[in-house]
């Protein structure tokens, strides 16, 4: 009897772990539909309230919705034809590694910004690492390769 008590409880953890397992994928294919749709709001609901989002071209994390948020909105601003493509993607339980491409042209630069990178195009690879727990994004991290931007945006063209 105990260990068909146990055998139940095994079983029922494994069908949790499943069903928890199994949303993280499709988290993560609705927050790269939502970039390629410009949709901030179902971007930022992907995120926890205290989520962190760190990236290279930031001084310090971006803090849950509010965060995202406002970085979407400027994102998609000053590079209102931004696109998205997903390269790979590898699940390892409540973490996921996105390989992707974006890019657009730089066409509402911010205030302070260089003159001479309006208009300009950019295509950039990154990586993303995503930690998810209870649905929701609550940690991502972004490389890439900073150079290659500045390269491609004329920076290293001045004299």
């Amino acid at each position: 009897m105990k260990t068909a008590i146990k055998s139940i409880l095994v079983l029922a953890l494994l069908v949790a772990c499943a069903r928890a397992s199994a949303q993280t994928p499709r988290l993560i294919d609705d927050h790269f539909r939502a970039l390629i749709a410009h949709d901030v709001k179902s971007i930022a609901a992907g995120y926890s309230d205290d989520a962190q989002v760190l990236s290279p071209n930031w001084e310090g994390a971006k803090i849950g919705a509010a965060g995202v948020t406002e970085a979407y909105t400027r994102y998609f601003s000053s590079t209102p034809d931004l696109v998205y493509k997903v390269l790979s993607v590898i699940n390892a339980g409540d973490n996921v590694v996105v390989e992707y491409t974006s890019g657009g042209t730089l066409s509402n630069p911010e205030a302070g910004t260089p003159e001479y990178m309006k208009g300009k195009k950019y295509m950039l690879n990154y990586c993303a690492v995503f930690a998810i727990k209870n649905g929701k994004i609550v940690k991502e991290s972004d490389y890439f390769d900073q150079l290659a931007f500045l390269r491609q945006v004329g920076f290293f063209d001045q004299k």
